[in-house]
């Protein structure tokens, strides 16, 4: 028998196992038949004949309309700031790290471009705390929150904020504060920043905290 067959024929023998095991478990018919689908789903998630018509789809404008509690998540974004301000000054890695969604796609502005990557982010960073010293305030606050439900654009609550941001001048080898556009994400109930004016910056006017 060609493998092809012999692979198709040991993963059809295994659906029809586990469906049968599932017919003969305790439980009414409905329940039954959402383990069938279930596992339909599971071995044969691509397959057009298998019926998919049991998973929601929330619609964008549903997702868009769920109540965010704006004050509590604007005082927990506030906190990971202040610990990024706090480290910064410290010149603390591994605190400063604690605030940052180091996934793919991080990405952080400079006074003459933009850096990408967790690792060259650290190490641009890092130079910079040994060319000047960086001056700030911990009572710097983050301000103009636009806060977006999980699975409008990604399966995560995001945030954009504005907010004081440390600059190094090569010009006069000393950092400034300017303005920075920040973009946070929420993954496992946690907010950490993933870009410091970058290009997921977002200012639609339907998630605007008030």
């Amino acid at each position: 028998m060609p493998p092809k067959r012999i692979a198709k024929s040991t993963i059809t023998g295994l659906l029809l196992i586990v469906v049968f095991t599932s017919l003969q478990s305790c439980g009414n018919d409905e329940e039954s038949t959402e383990r069938i689908r279930f596992t339909e789903f599971v071995l044969f998630p691509t397959a057009p004949y298998v019926d998919k018509s049991y998973i929601e789809i929330v619609p964008e404008d549903e997702v868009a309309s769920l109540e965010i509690d704006f004050a509590a998540e604007i005082a927990a974004i506030q906190e990971v700031y202040k610990a990024f301000i706090k480290a910064y000054l410290e010149e603390d890695m591994a605190a400063l790290i604690k605030t940052f969604d180091t996934a793919e796609g991080m990405e952080y502005g400079t006074s003459t471009a933009n850096v990408y990557g967790w690792n060259n982010i650290k190490t641009y960073i890092e130079a910079n705390w040994e060319k000047s010293d960086c001056e700030g305030n911990l009572s710097w606050e983050l301000t103009d929150f636009y806060i977006r439900s999980k699975n409008i654009e990604v399966p995560w609550t995001e945030a954009s904020a504005k907010g004081p941001m440390f600059y190094y001048d090569p010009g006069t080898f000393r950092c400034y504060t300017g303005t920075g556009q920040f973009y946070l994400t929420k993954k496992s109930d946690k907010w950490r920043i993933h870009q410091i004016d970058g290009s997921k910056y977002f200012t639609d006017s339907k998630y605007k905290a008030p």
